[in-house]
């Protein structure tokens, strides 16, 4: 069985990047301690879309050093740098060969499409949101429409002194 973990920011209106993409709205947010550090500690694997590779290669350094990357892609492989792997399977199939591999702690990274995808196969256990203050008005969407309702257990909030508010939920 592999714990899968959600761990995501999104503006108040639900968006994950502007409406170009970019991220520039979490620029203030940066060298602030969210508590990071001691999440990916332990995670085995990441799994990401096309998109947020592409946005992470422009980052300069790999943010995800020495764990398993998988990117979930329909299309062909973005220039192969070594640092994921590209898969076009289903969700539960990729978690399957990620258990197989010893990775049973998995970070679903984003974006929308991925996290909905790996919801609606049931494999998220748990969902560790951070909302920004700020109202995007458009962009990529954290919660595309899905197959299926999900329940939610709430775990708990913490309203950061910065104005972010963190809520864990566990997926019922």
């Amino acid at each position: 069985m592999a714990d899968i973990v959600v761990y995501i920011a999104h503006s108040v209106d639900g968006f994950i990047a502007d409406r170009a993409g970019g991220l520039d709205f979490l620029k203030p947010f940066e060298g602030y301690d969210f508590g990071y550090d001691a999440f990916f500690a332990k995670i085995d694997a990441v799994v990401m879309g096309a998109n947020t590779y592409r946005d992470c290669r422009t980052f300069g350094e790999w943010p995800y050093p020495g764990r398993s990357t998988i990117v979930m892609t329909k299309g062909p492989p973005i220039d192969g740098d070594g640092y994921a792997v590209f898969d076009d399977r289903t969700p539960p199939e990729i978690v399957e060969d990620l258990i197989h591999a010893g990775r049973r702690r998995v970070f679903v990274v984003g974006g929308g499409g991925v996290v909905r995808a790996f919801i609606d196969a049931r494999l998220v256990k748990k969902l560790i949101l951070f909302q920004i203050p700020v109202i995007l008005g458009g962009g990529a969407a954290l919660w595309p429409p899905g197959r299926r309702k999900v329940d939610l257990v709430f775990v708990h909030a913490t309203a950061h002194r910065n104005g972010v508010v963190e809520t864990e939920y566990e997926i019922g």
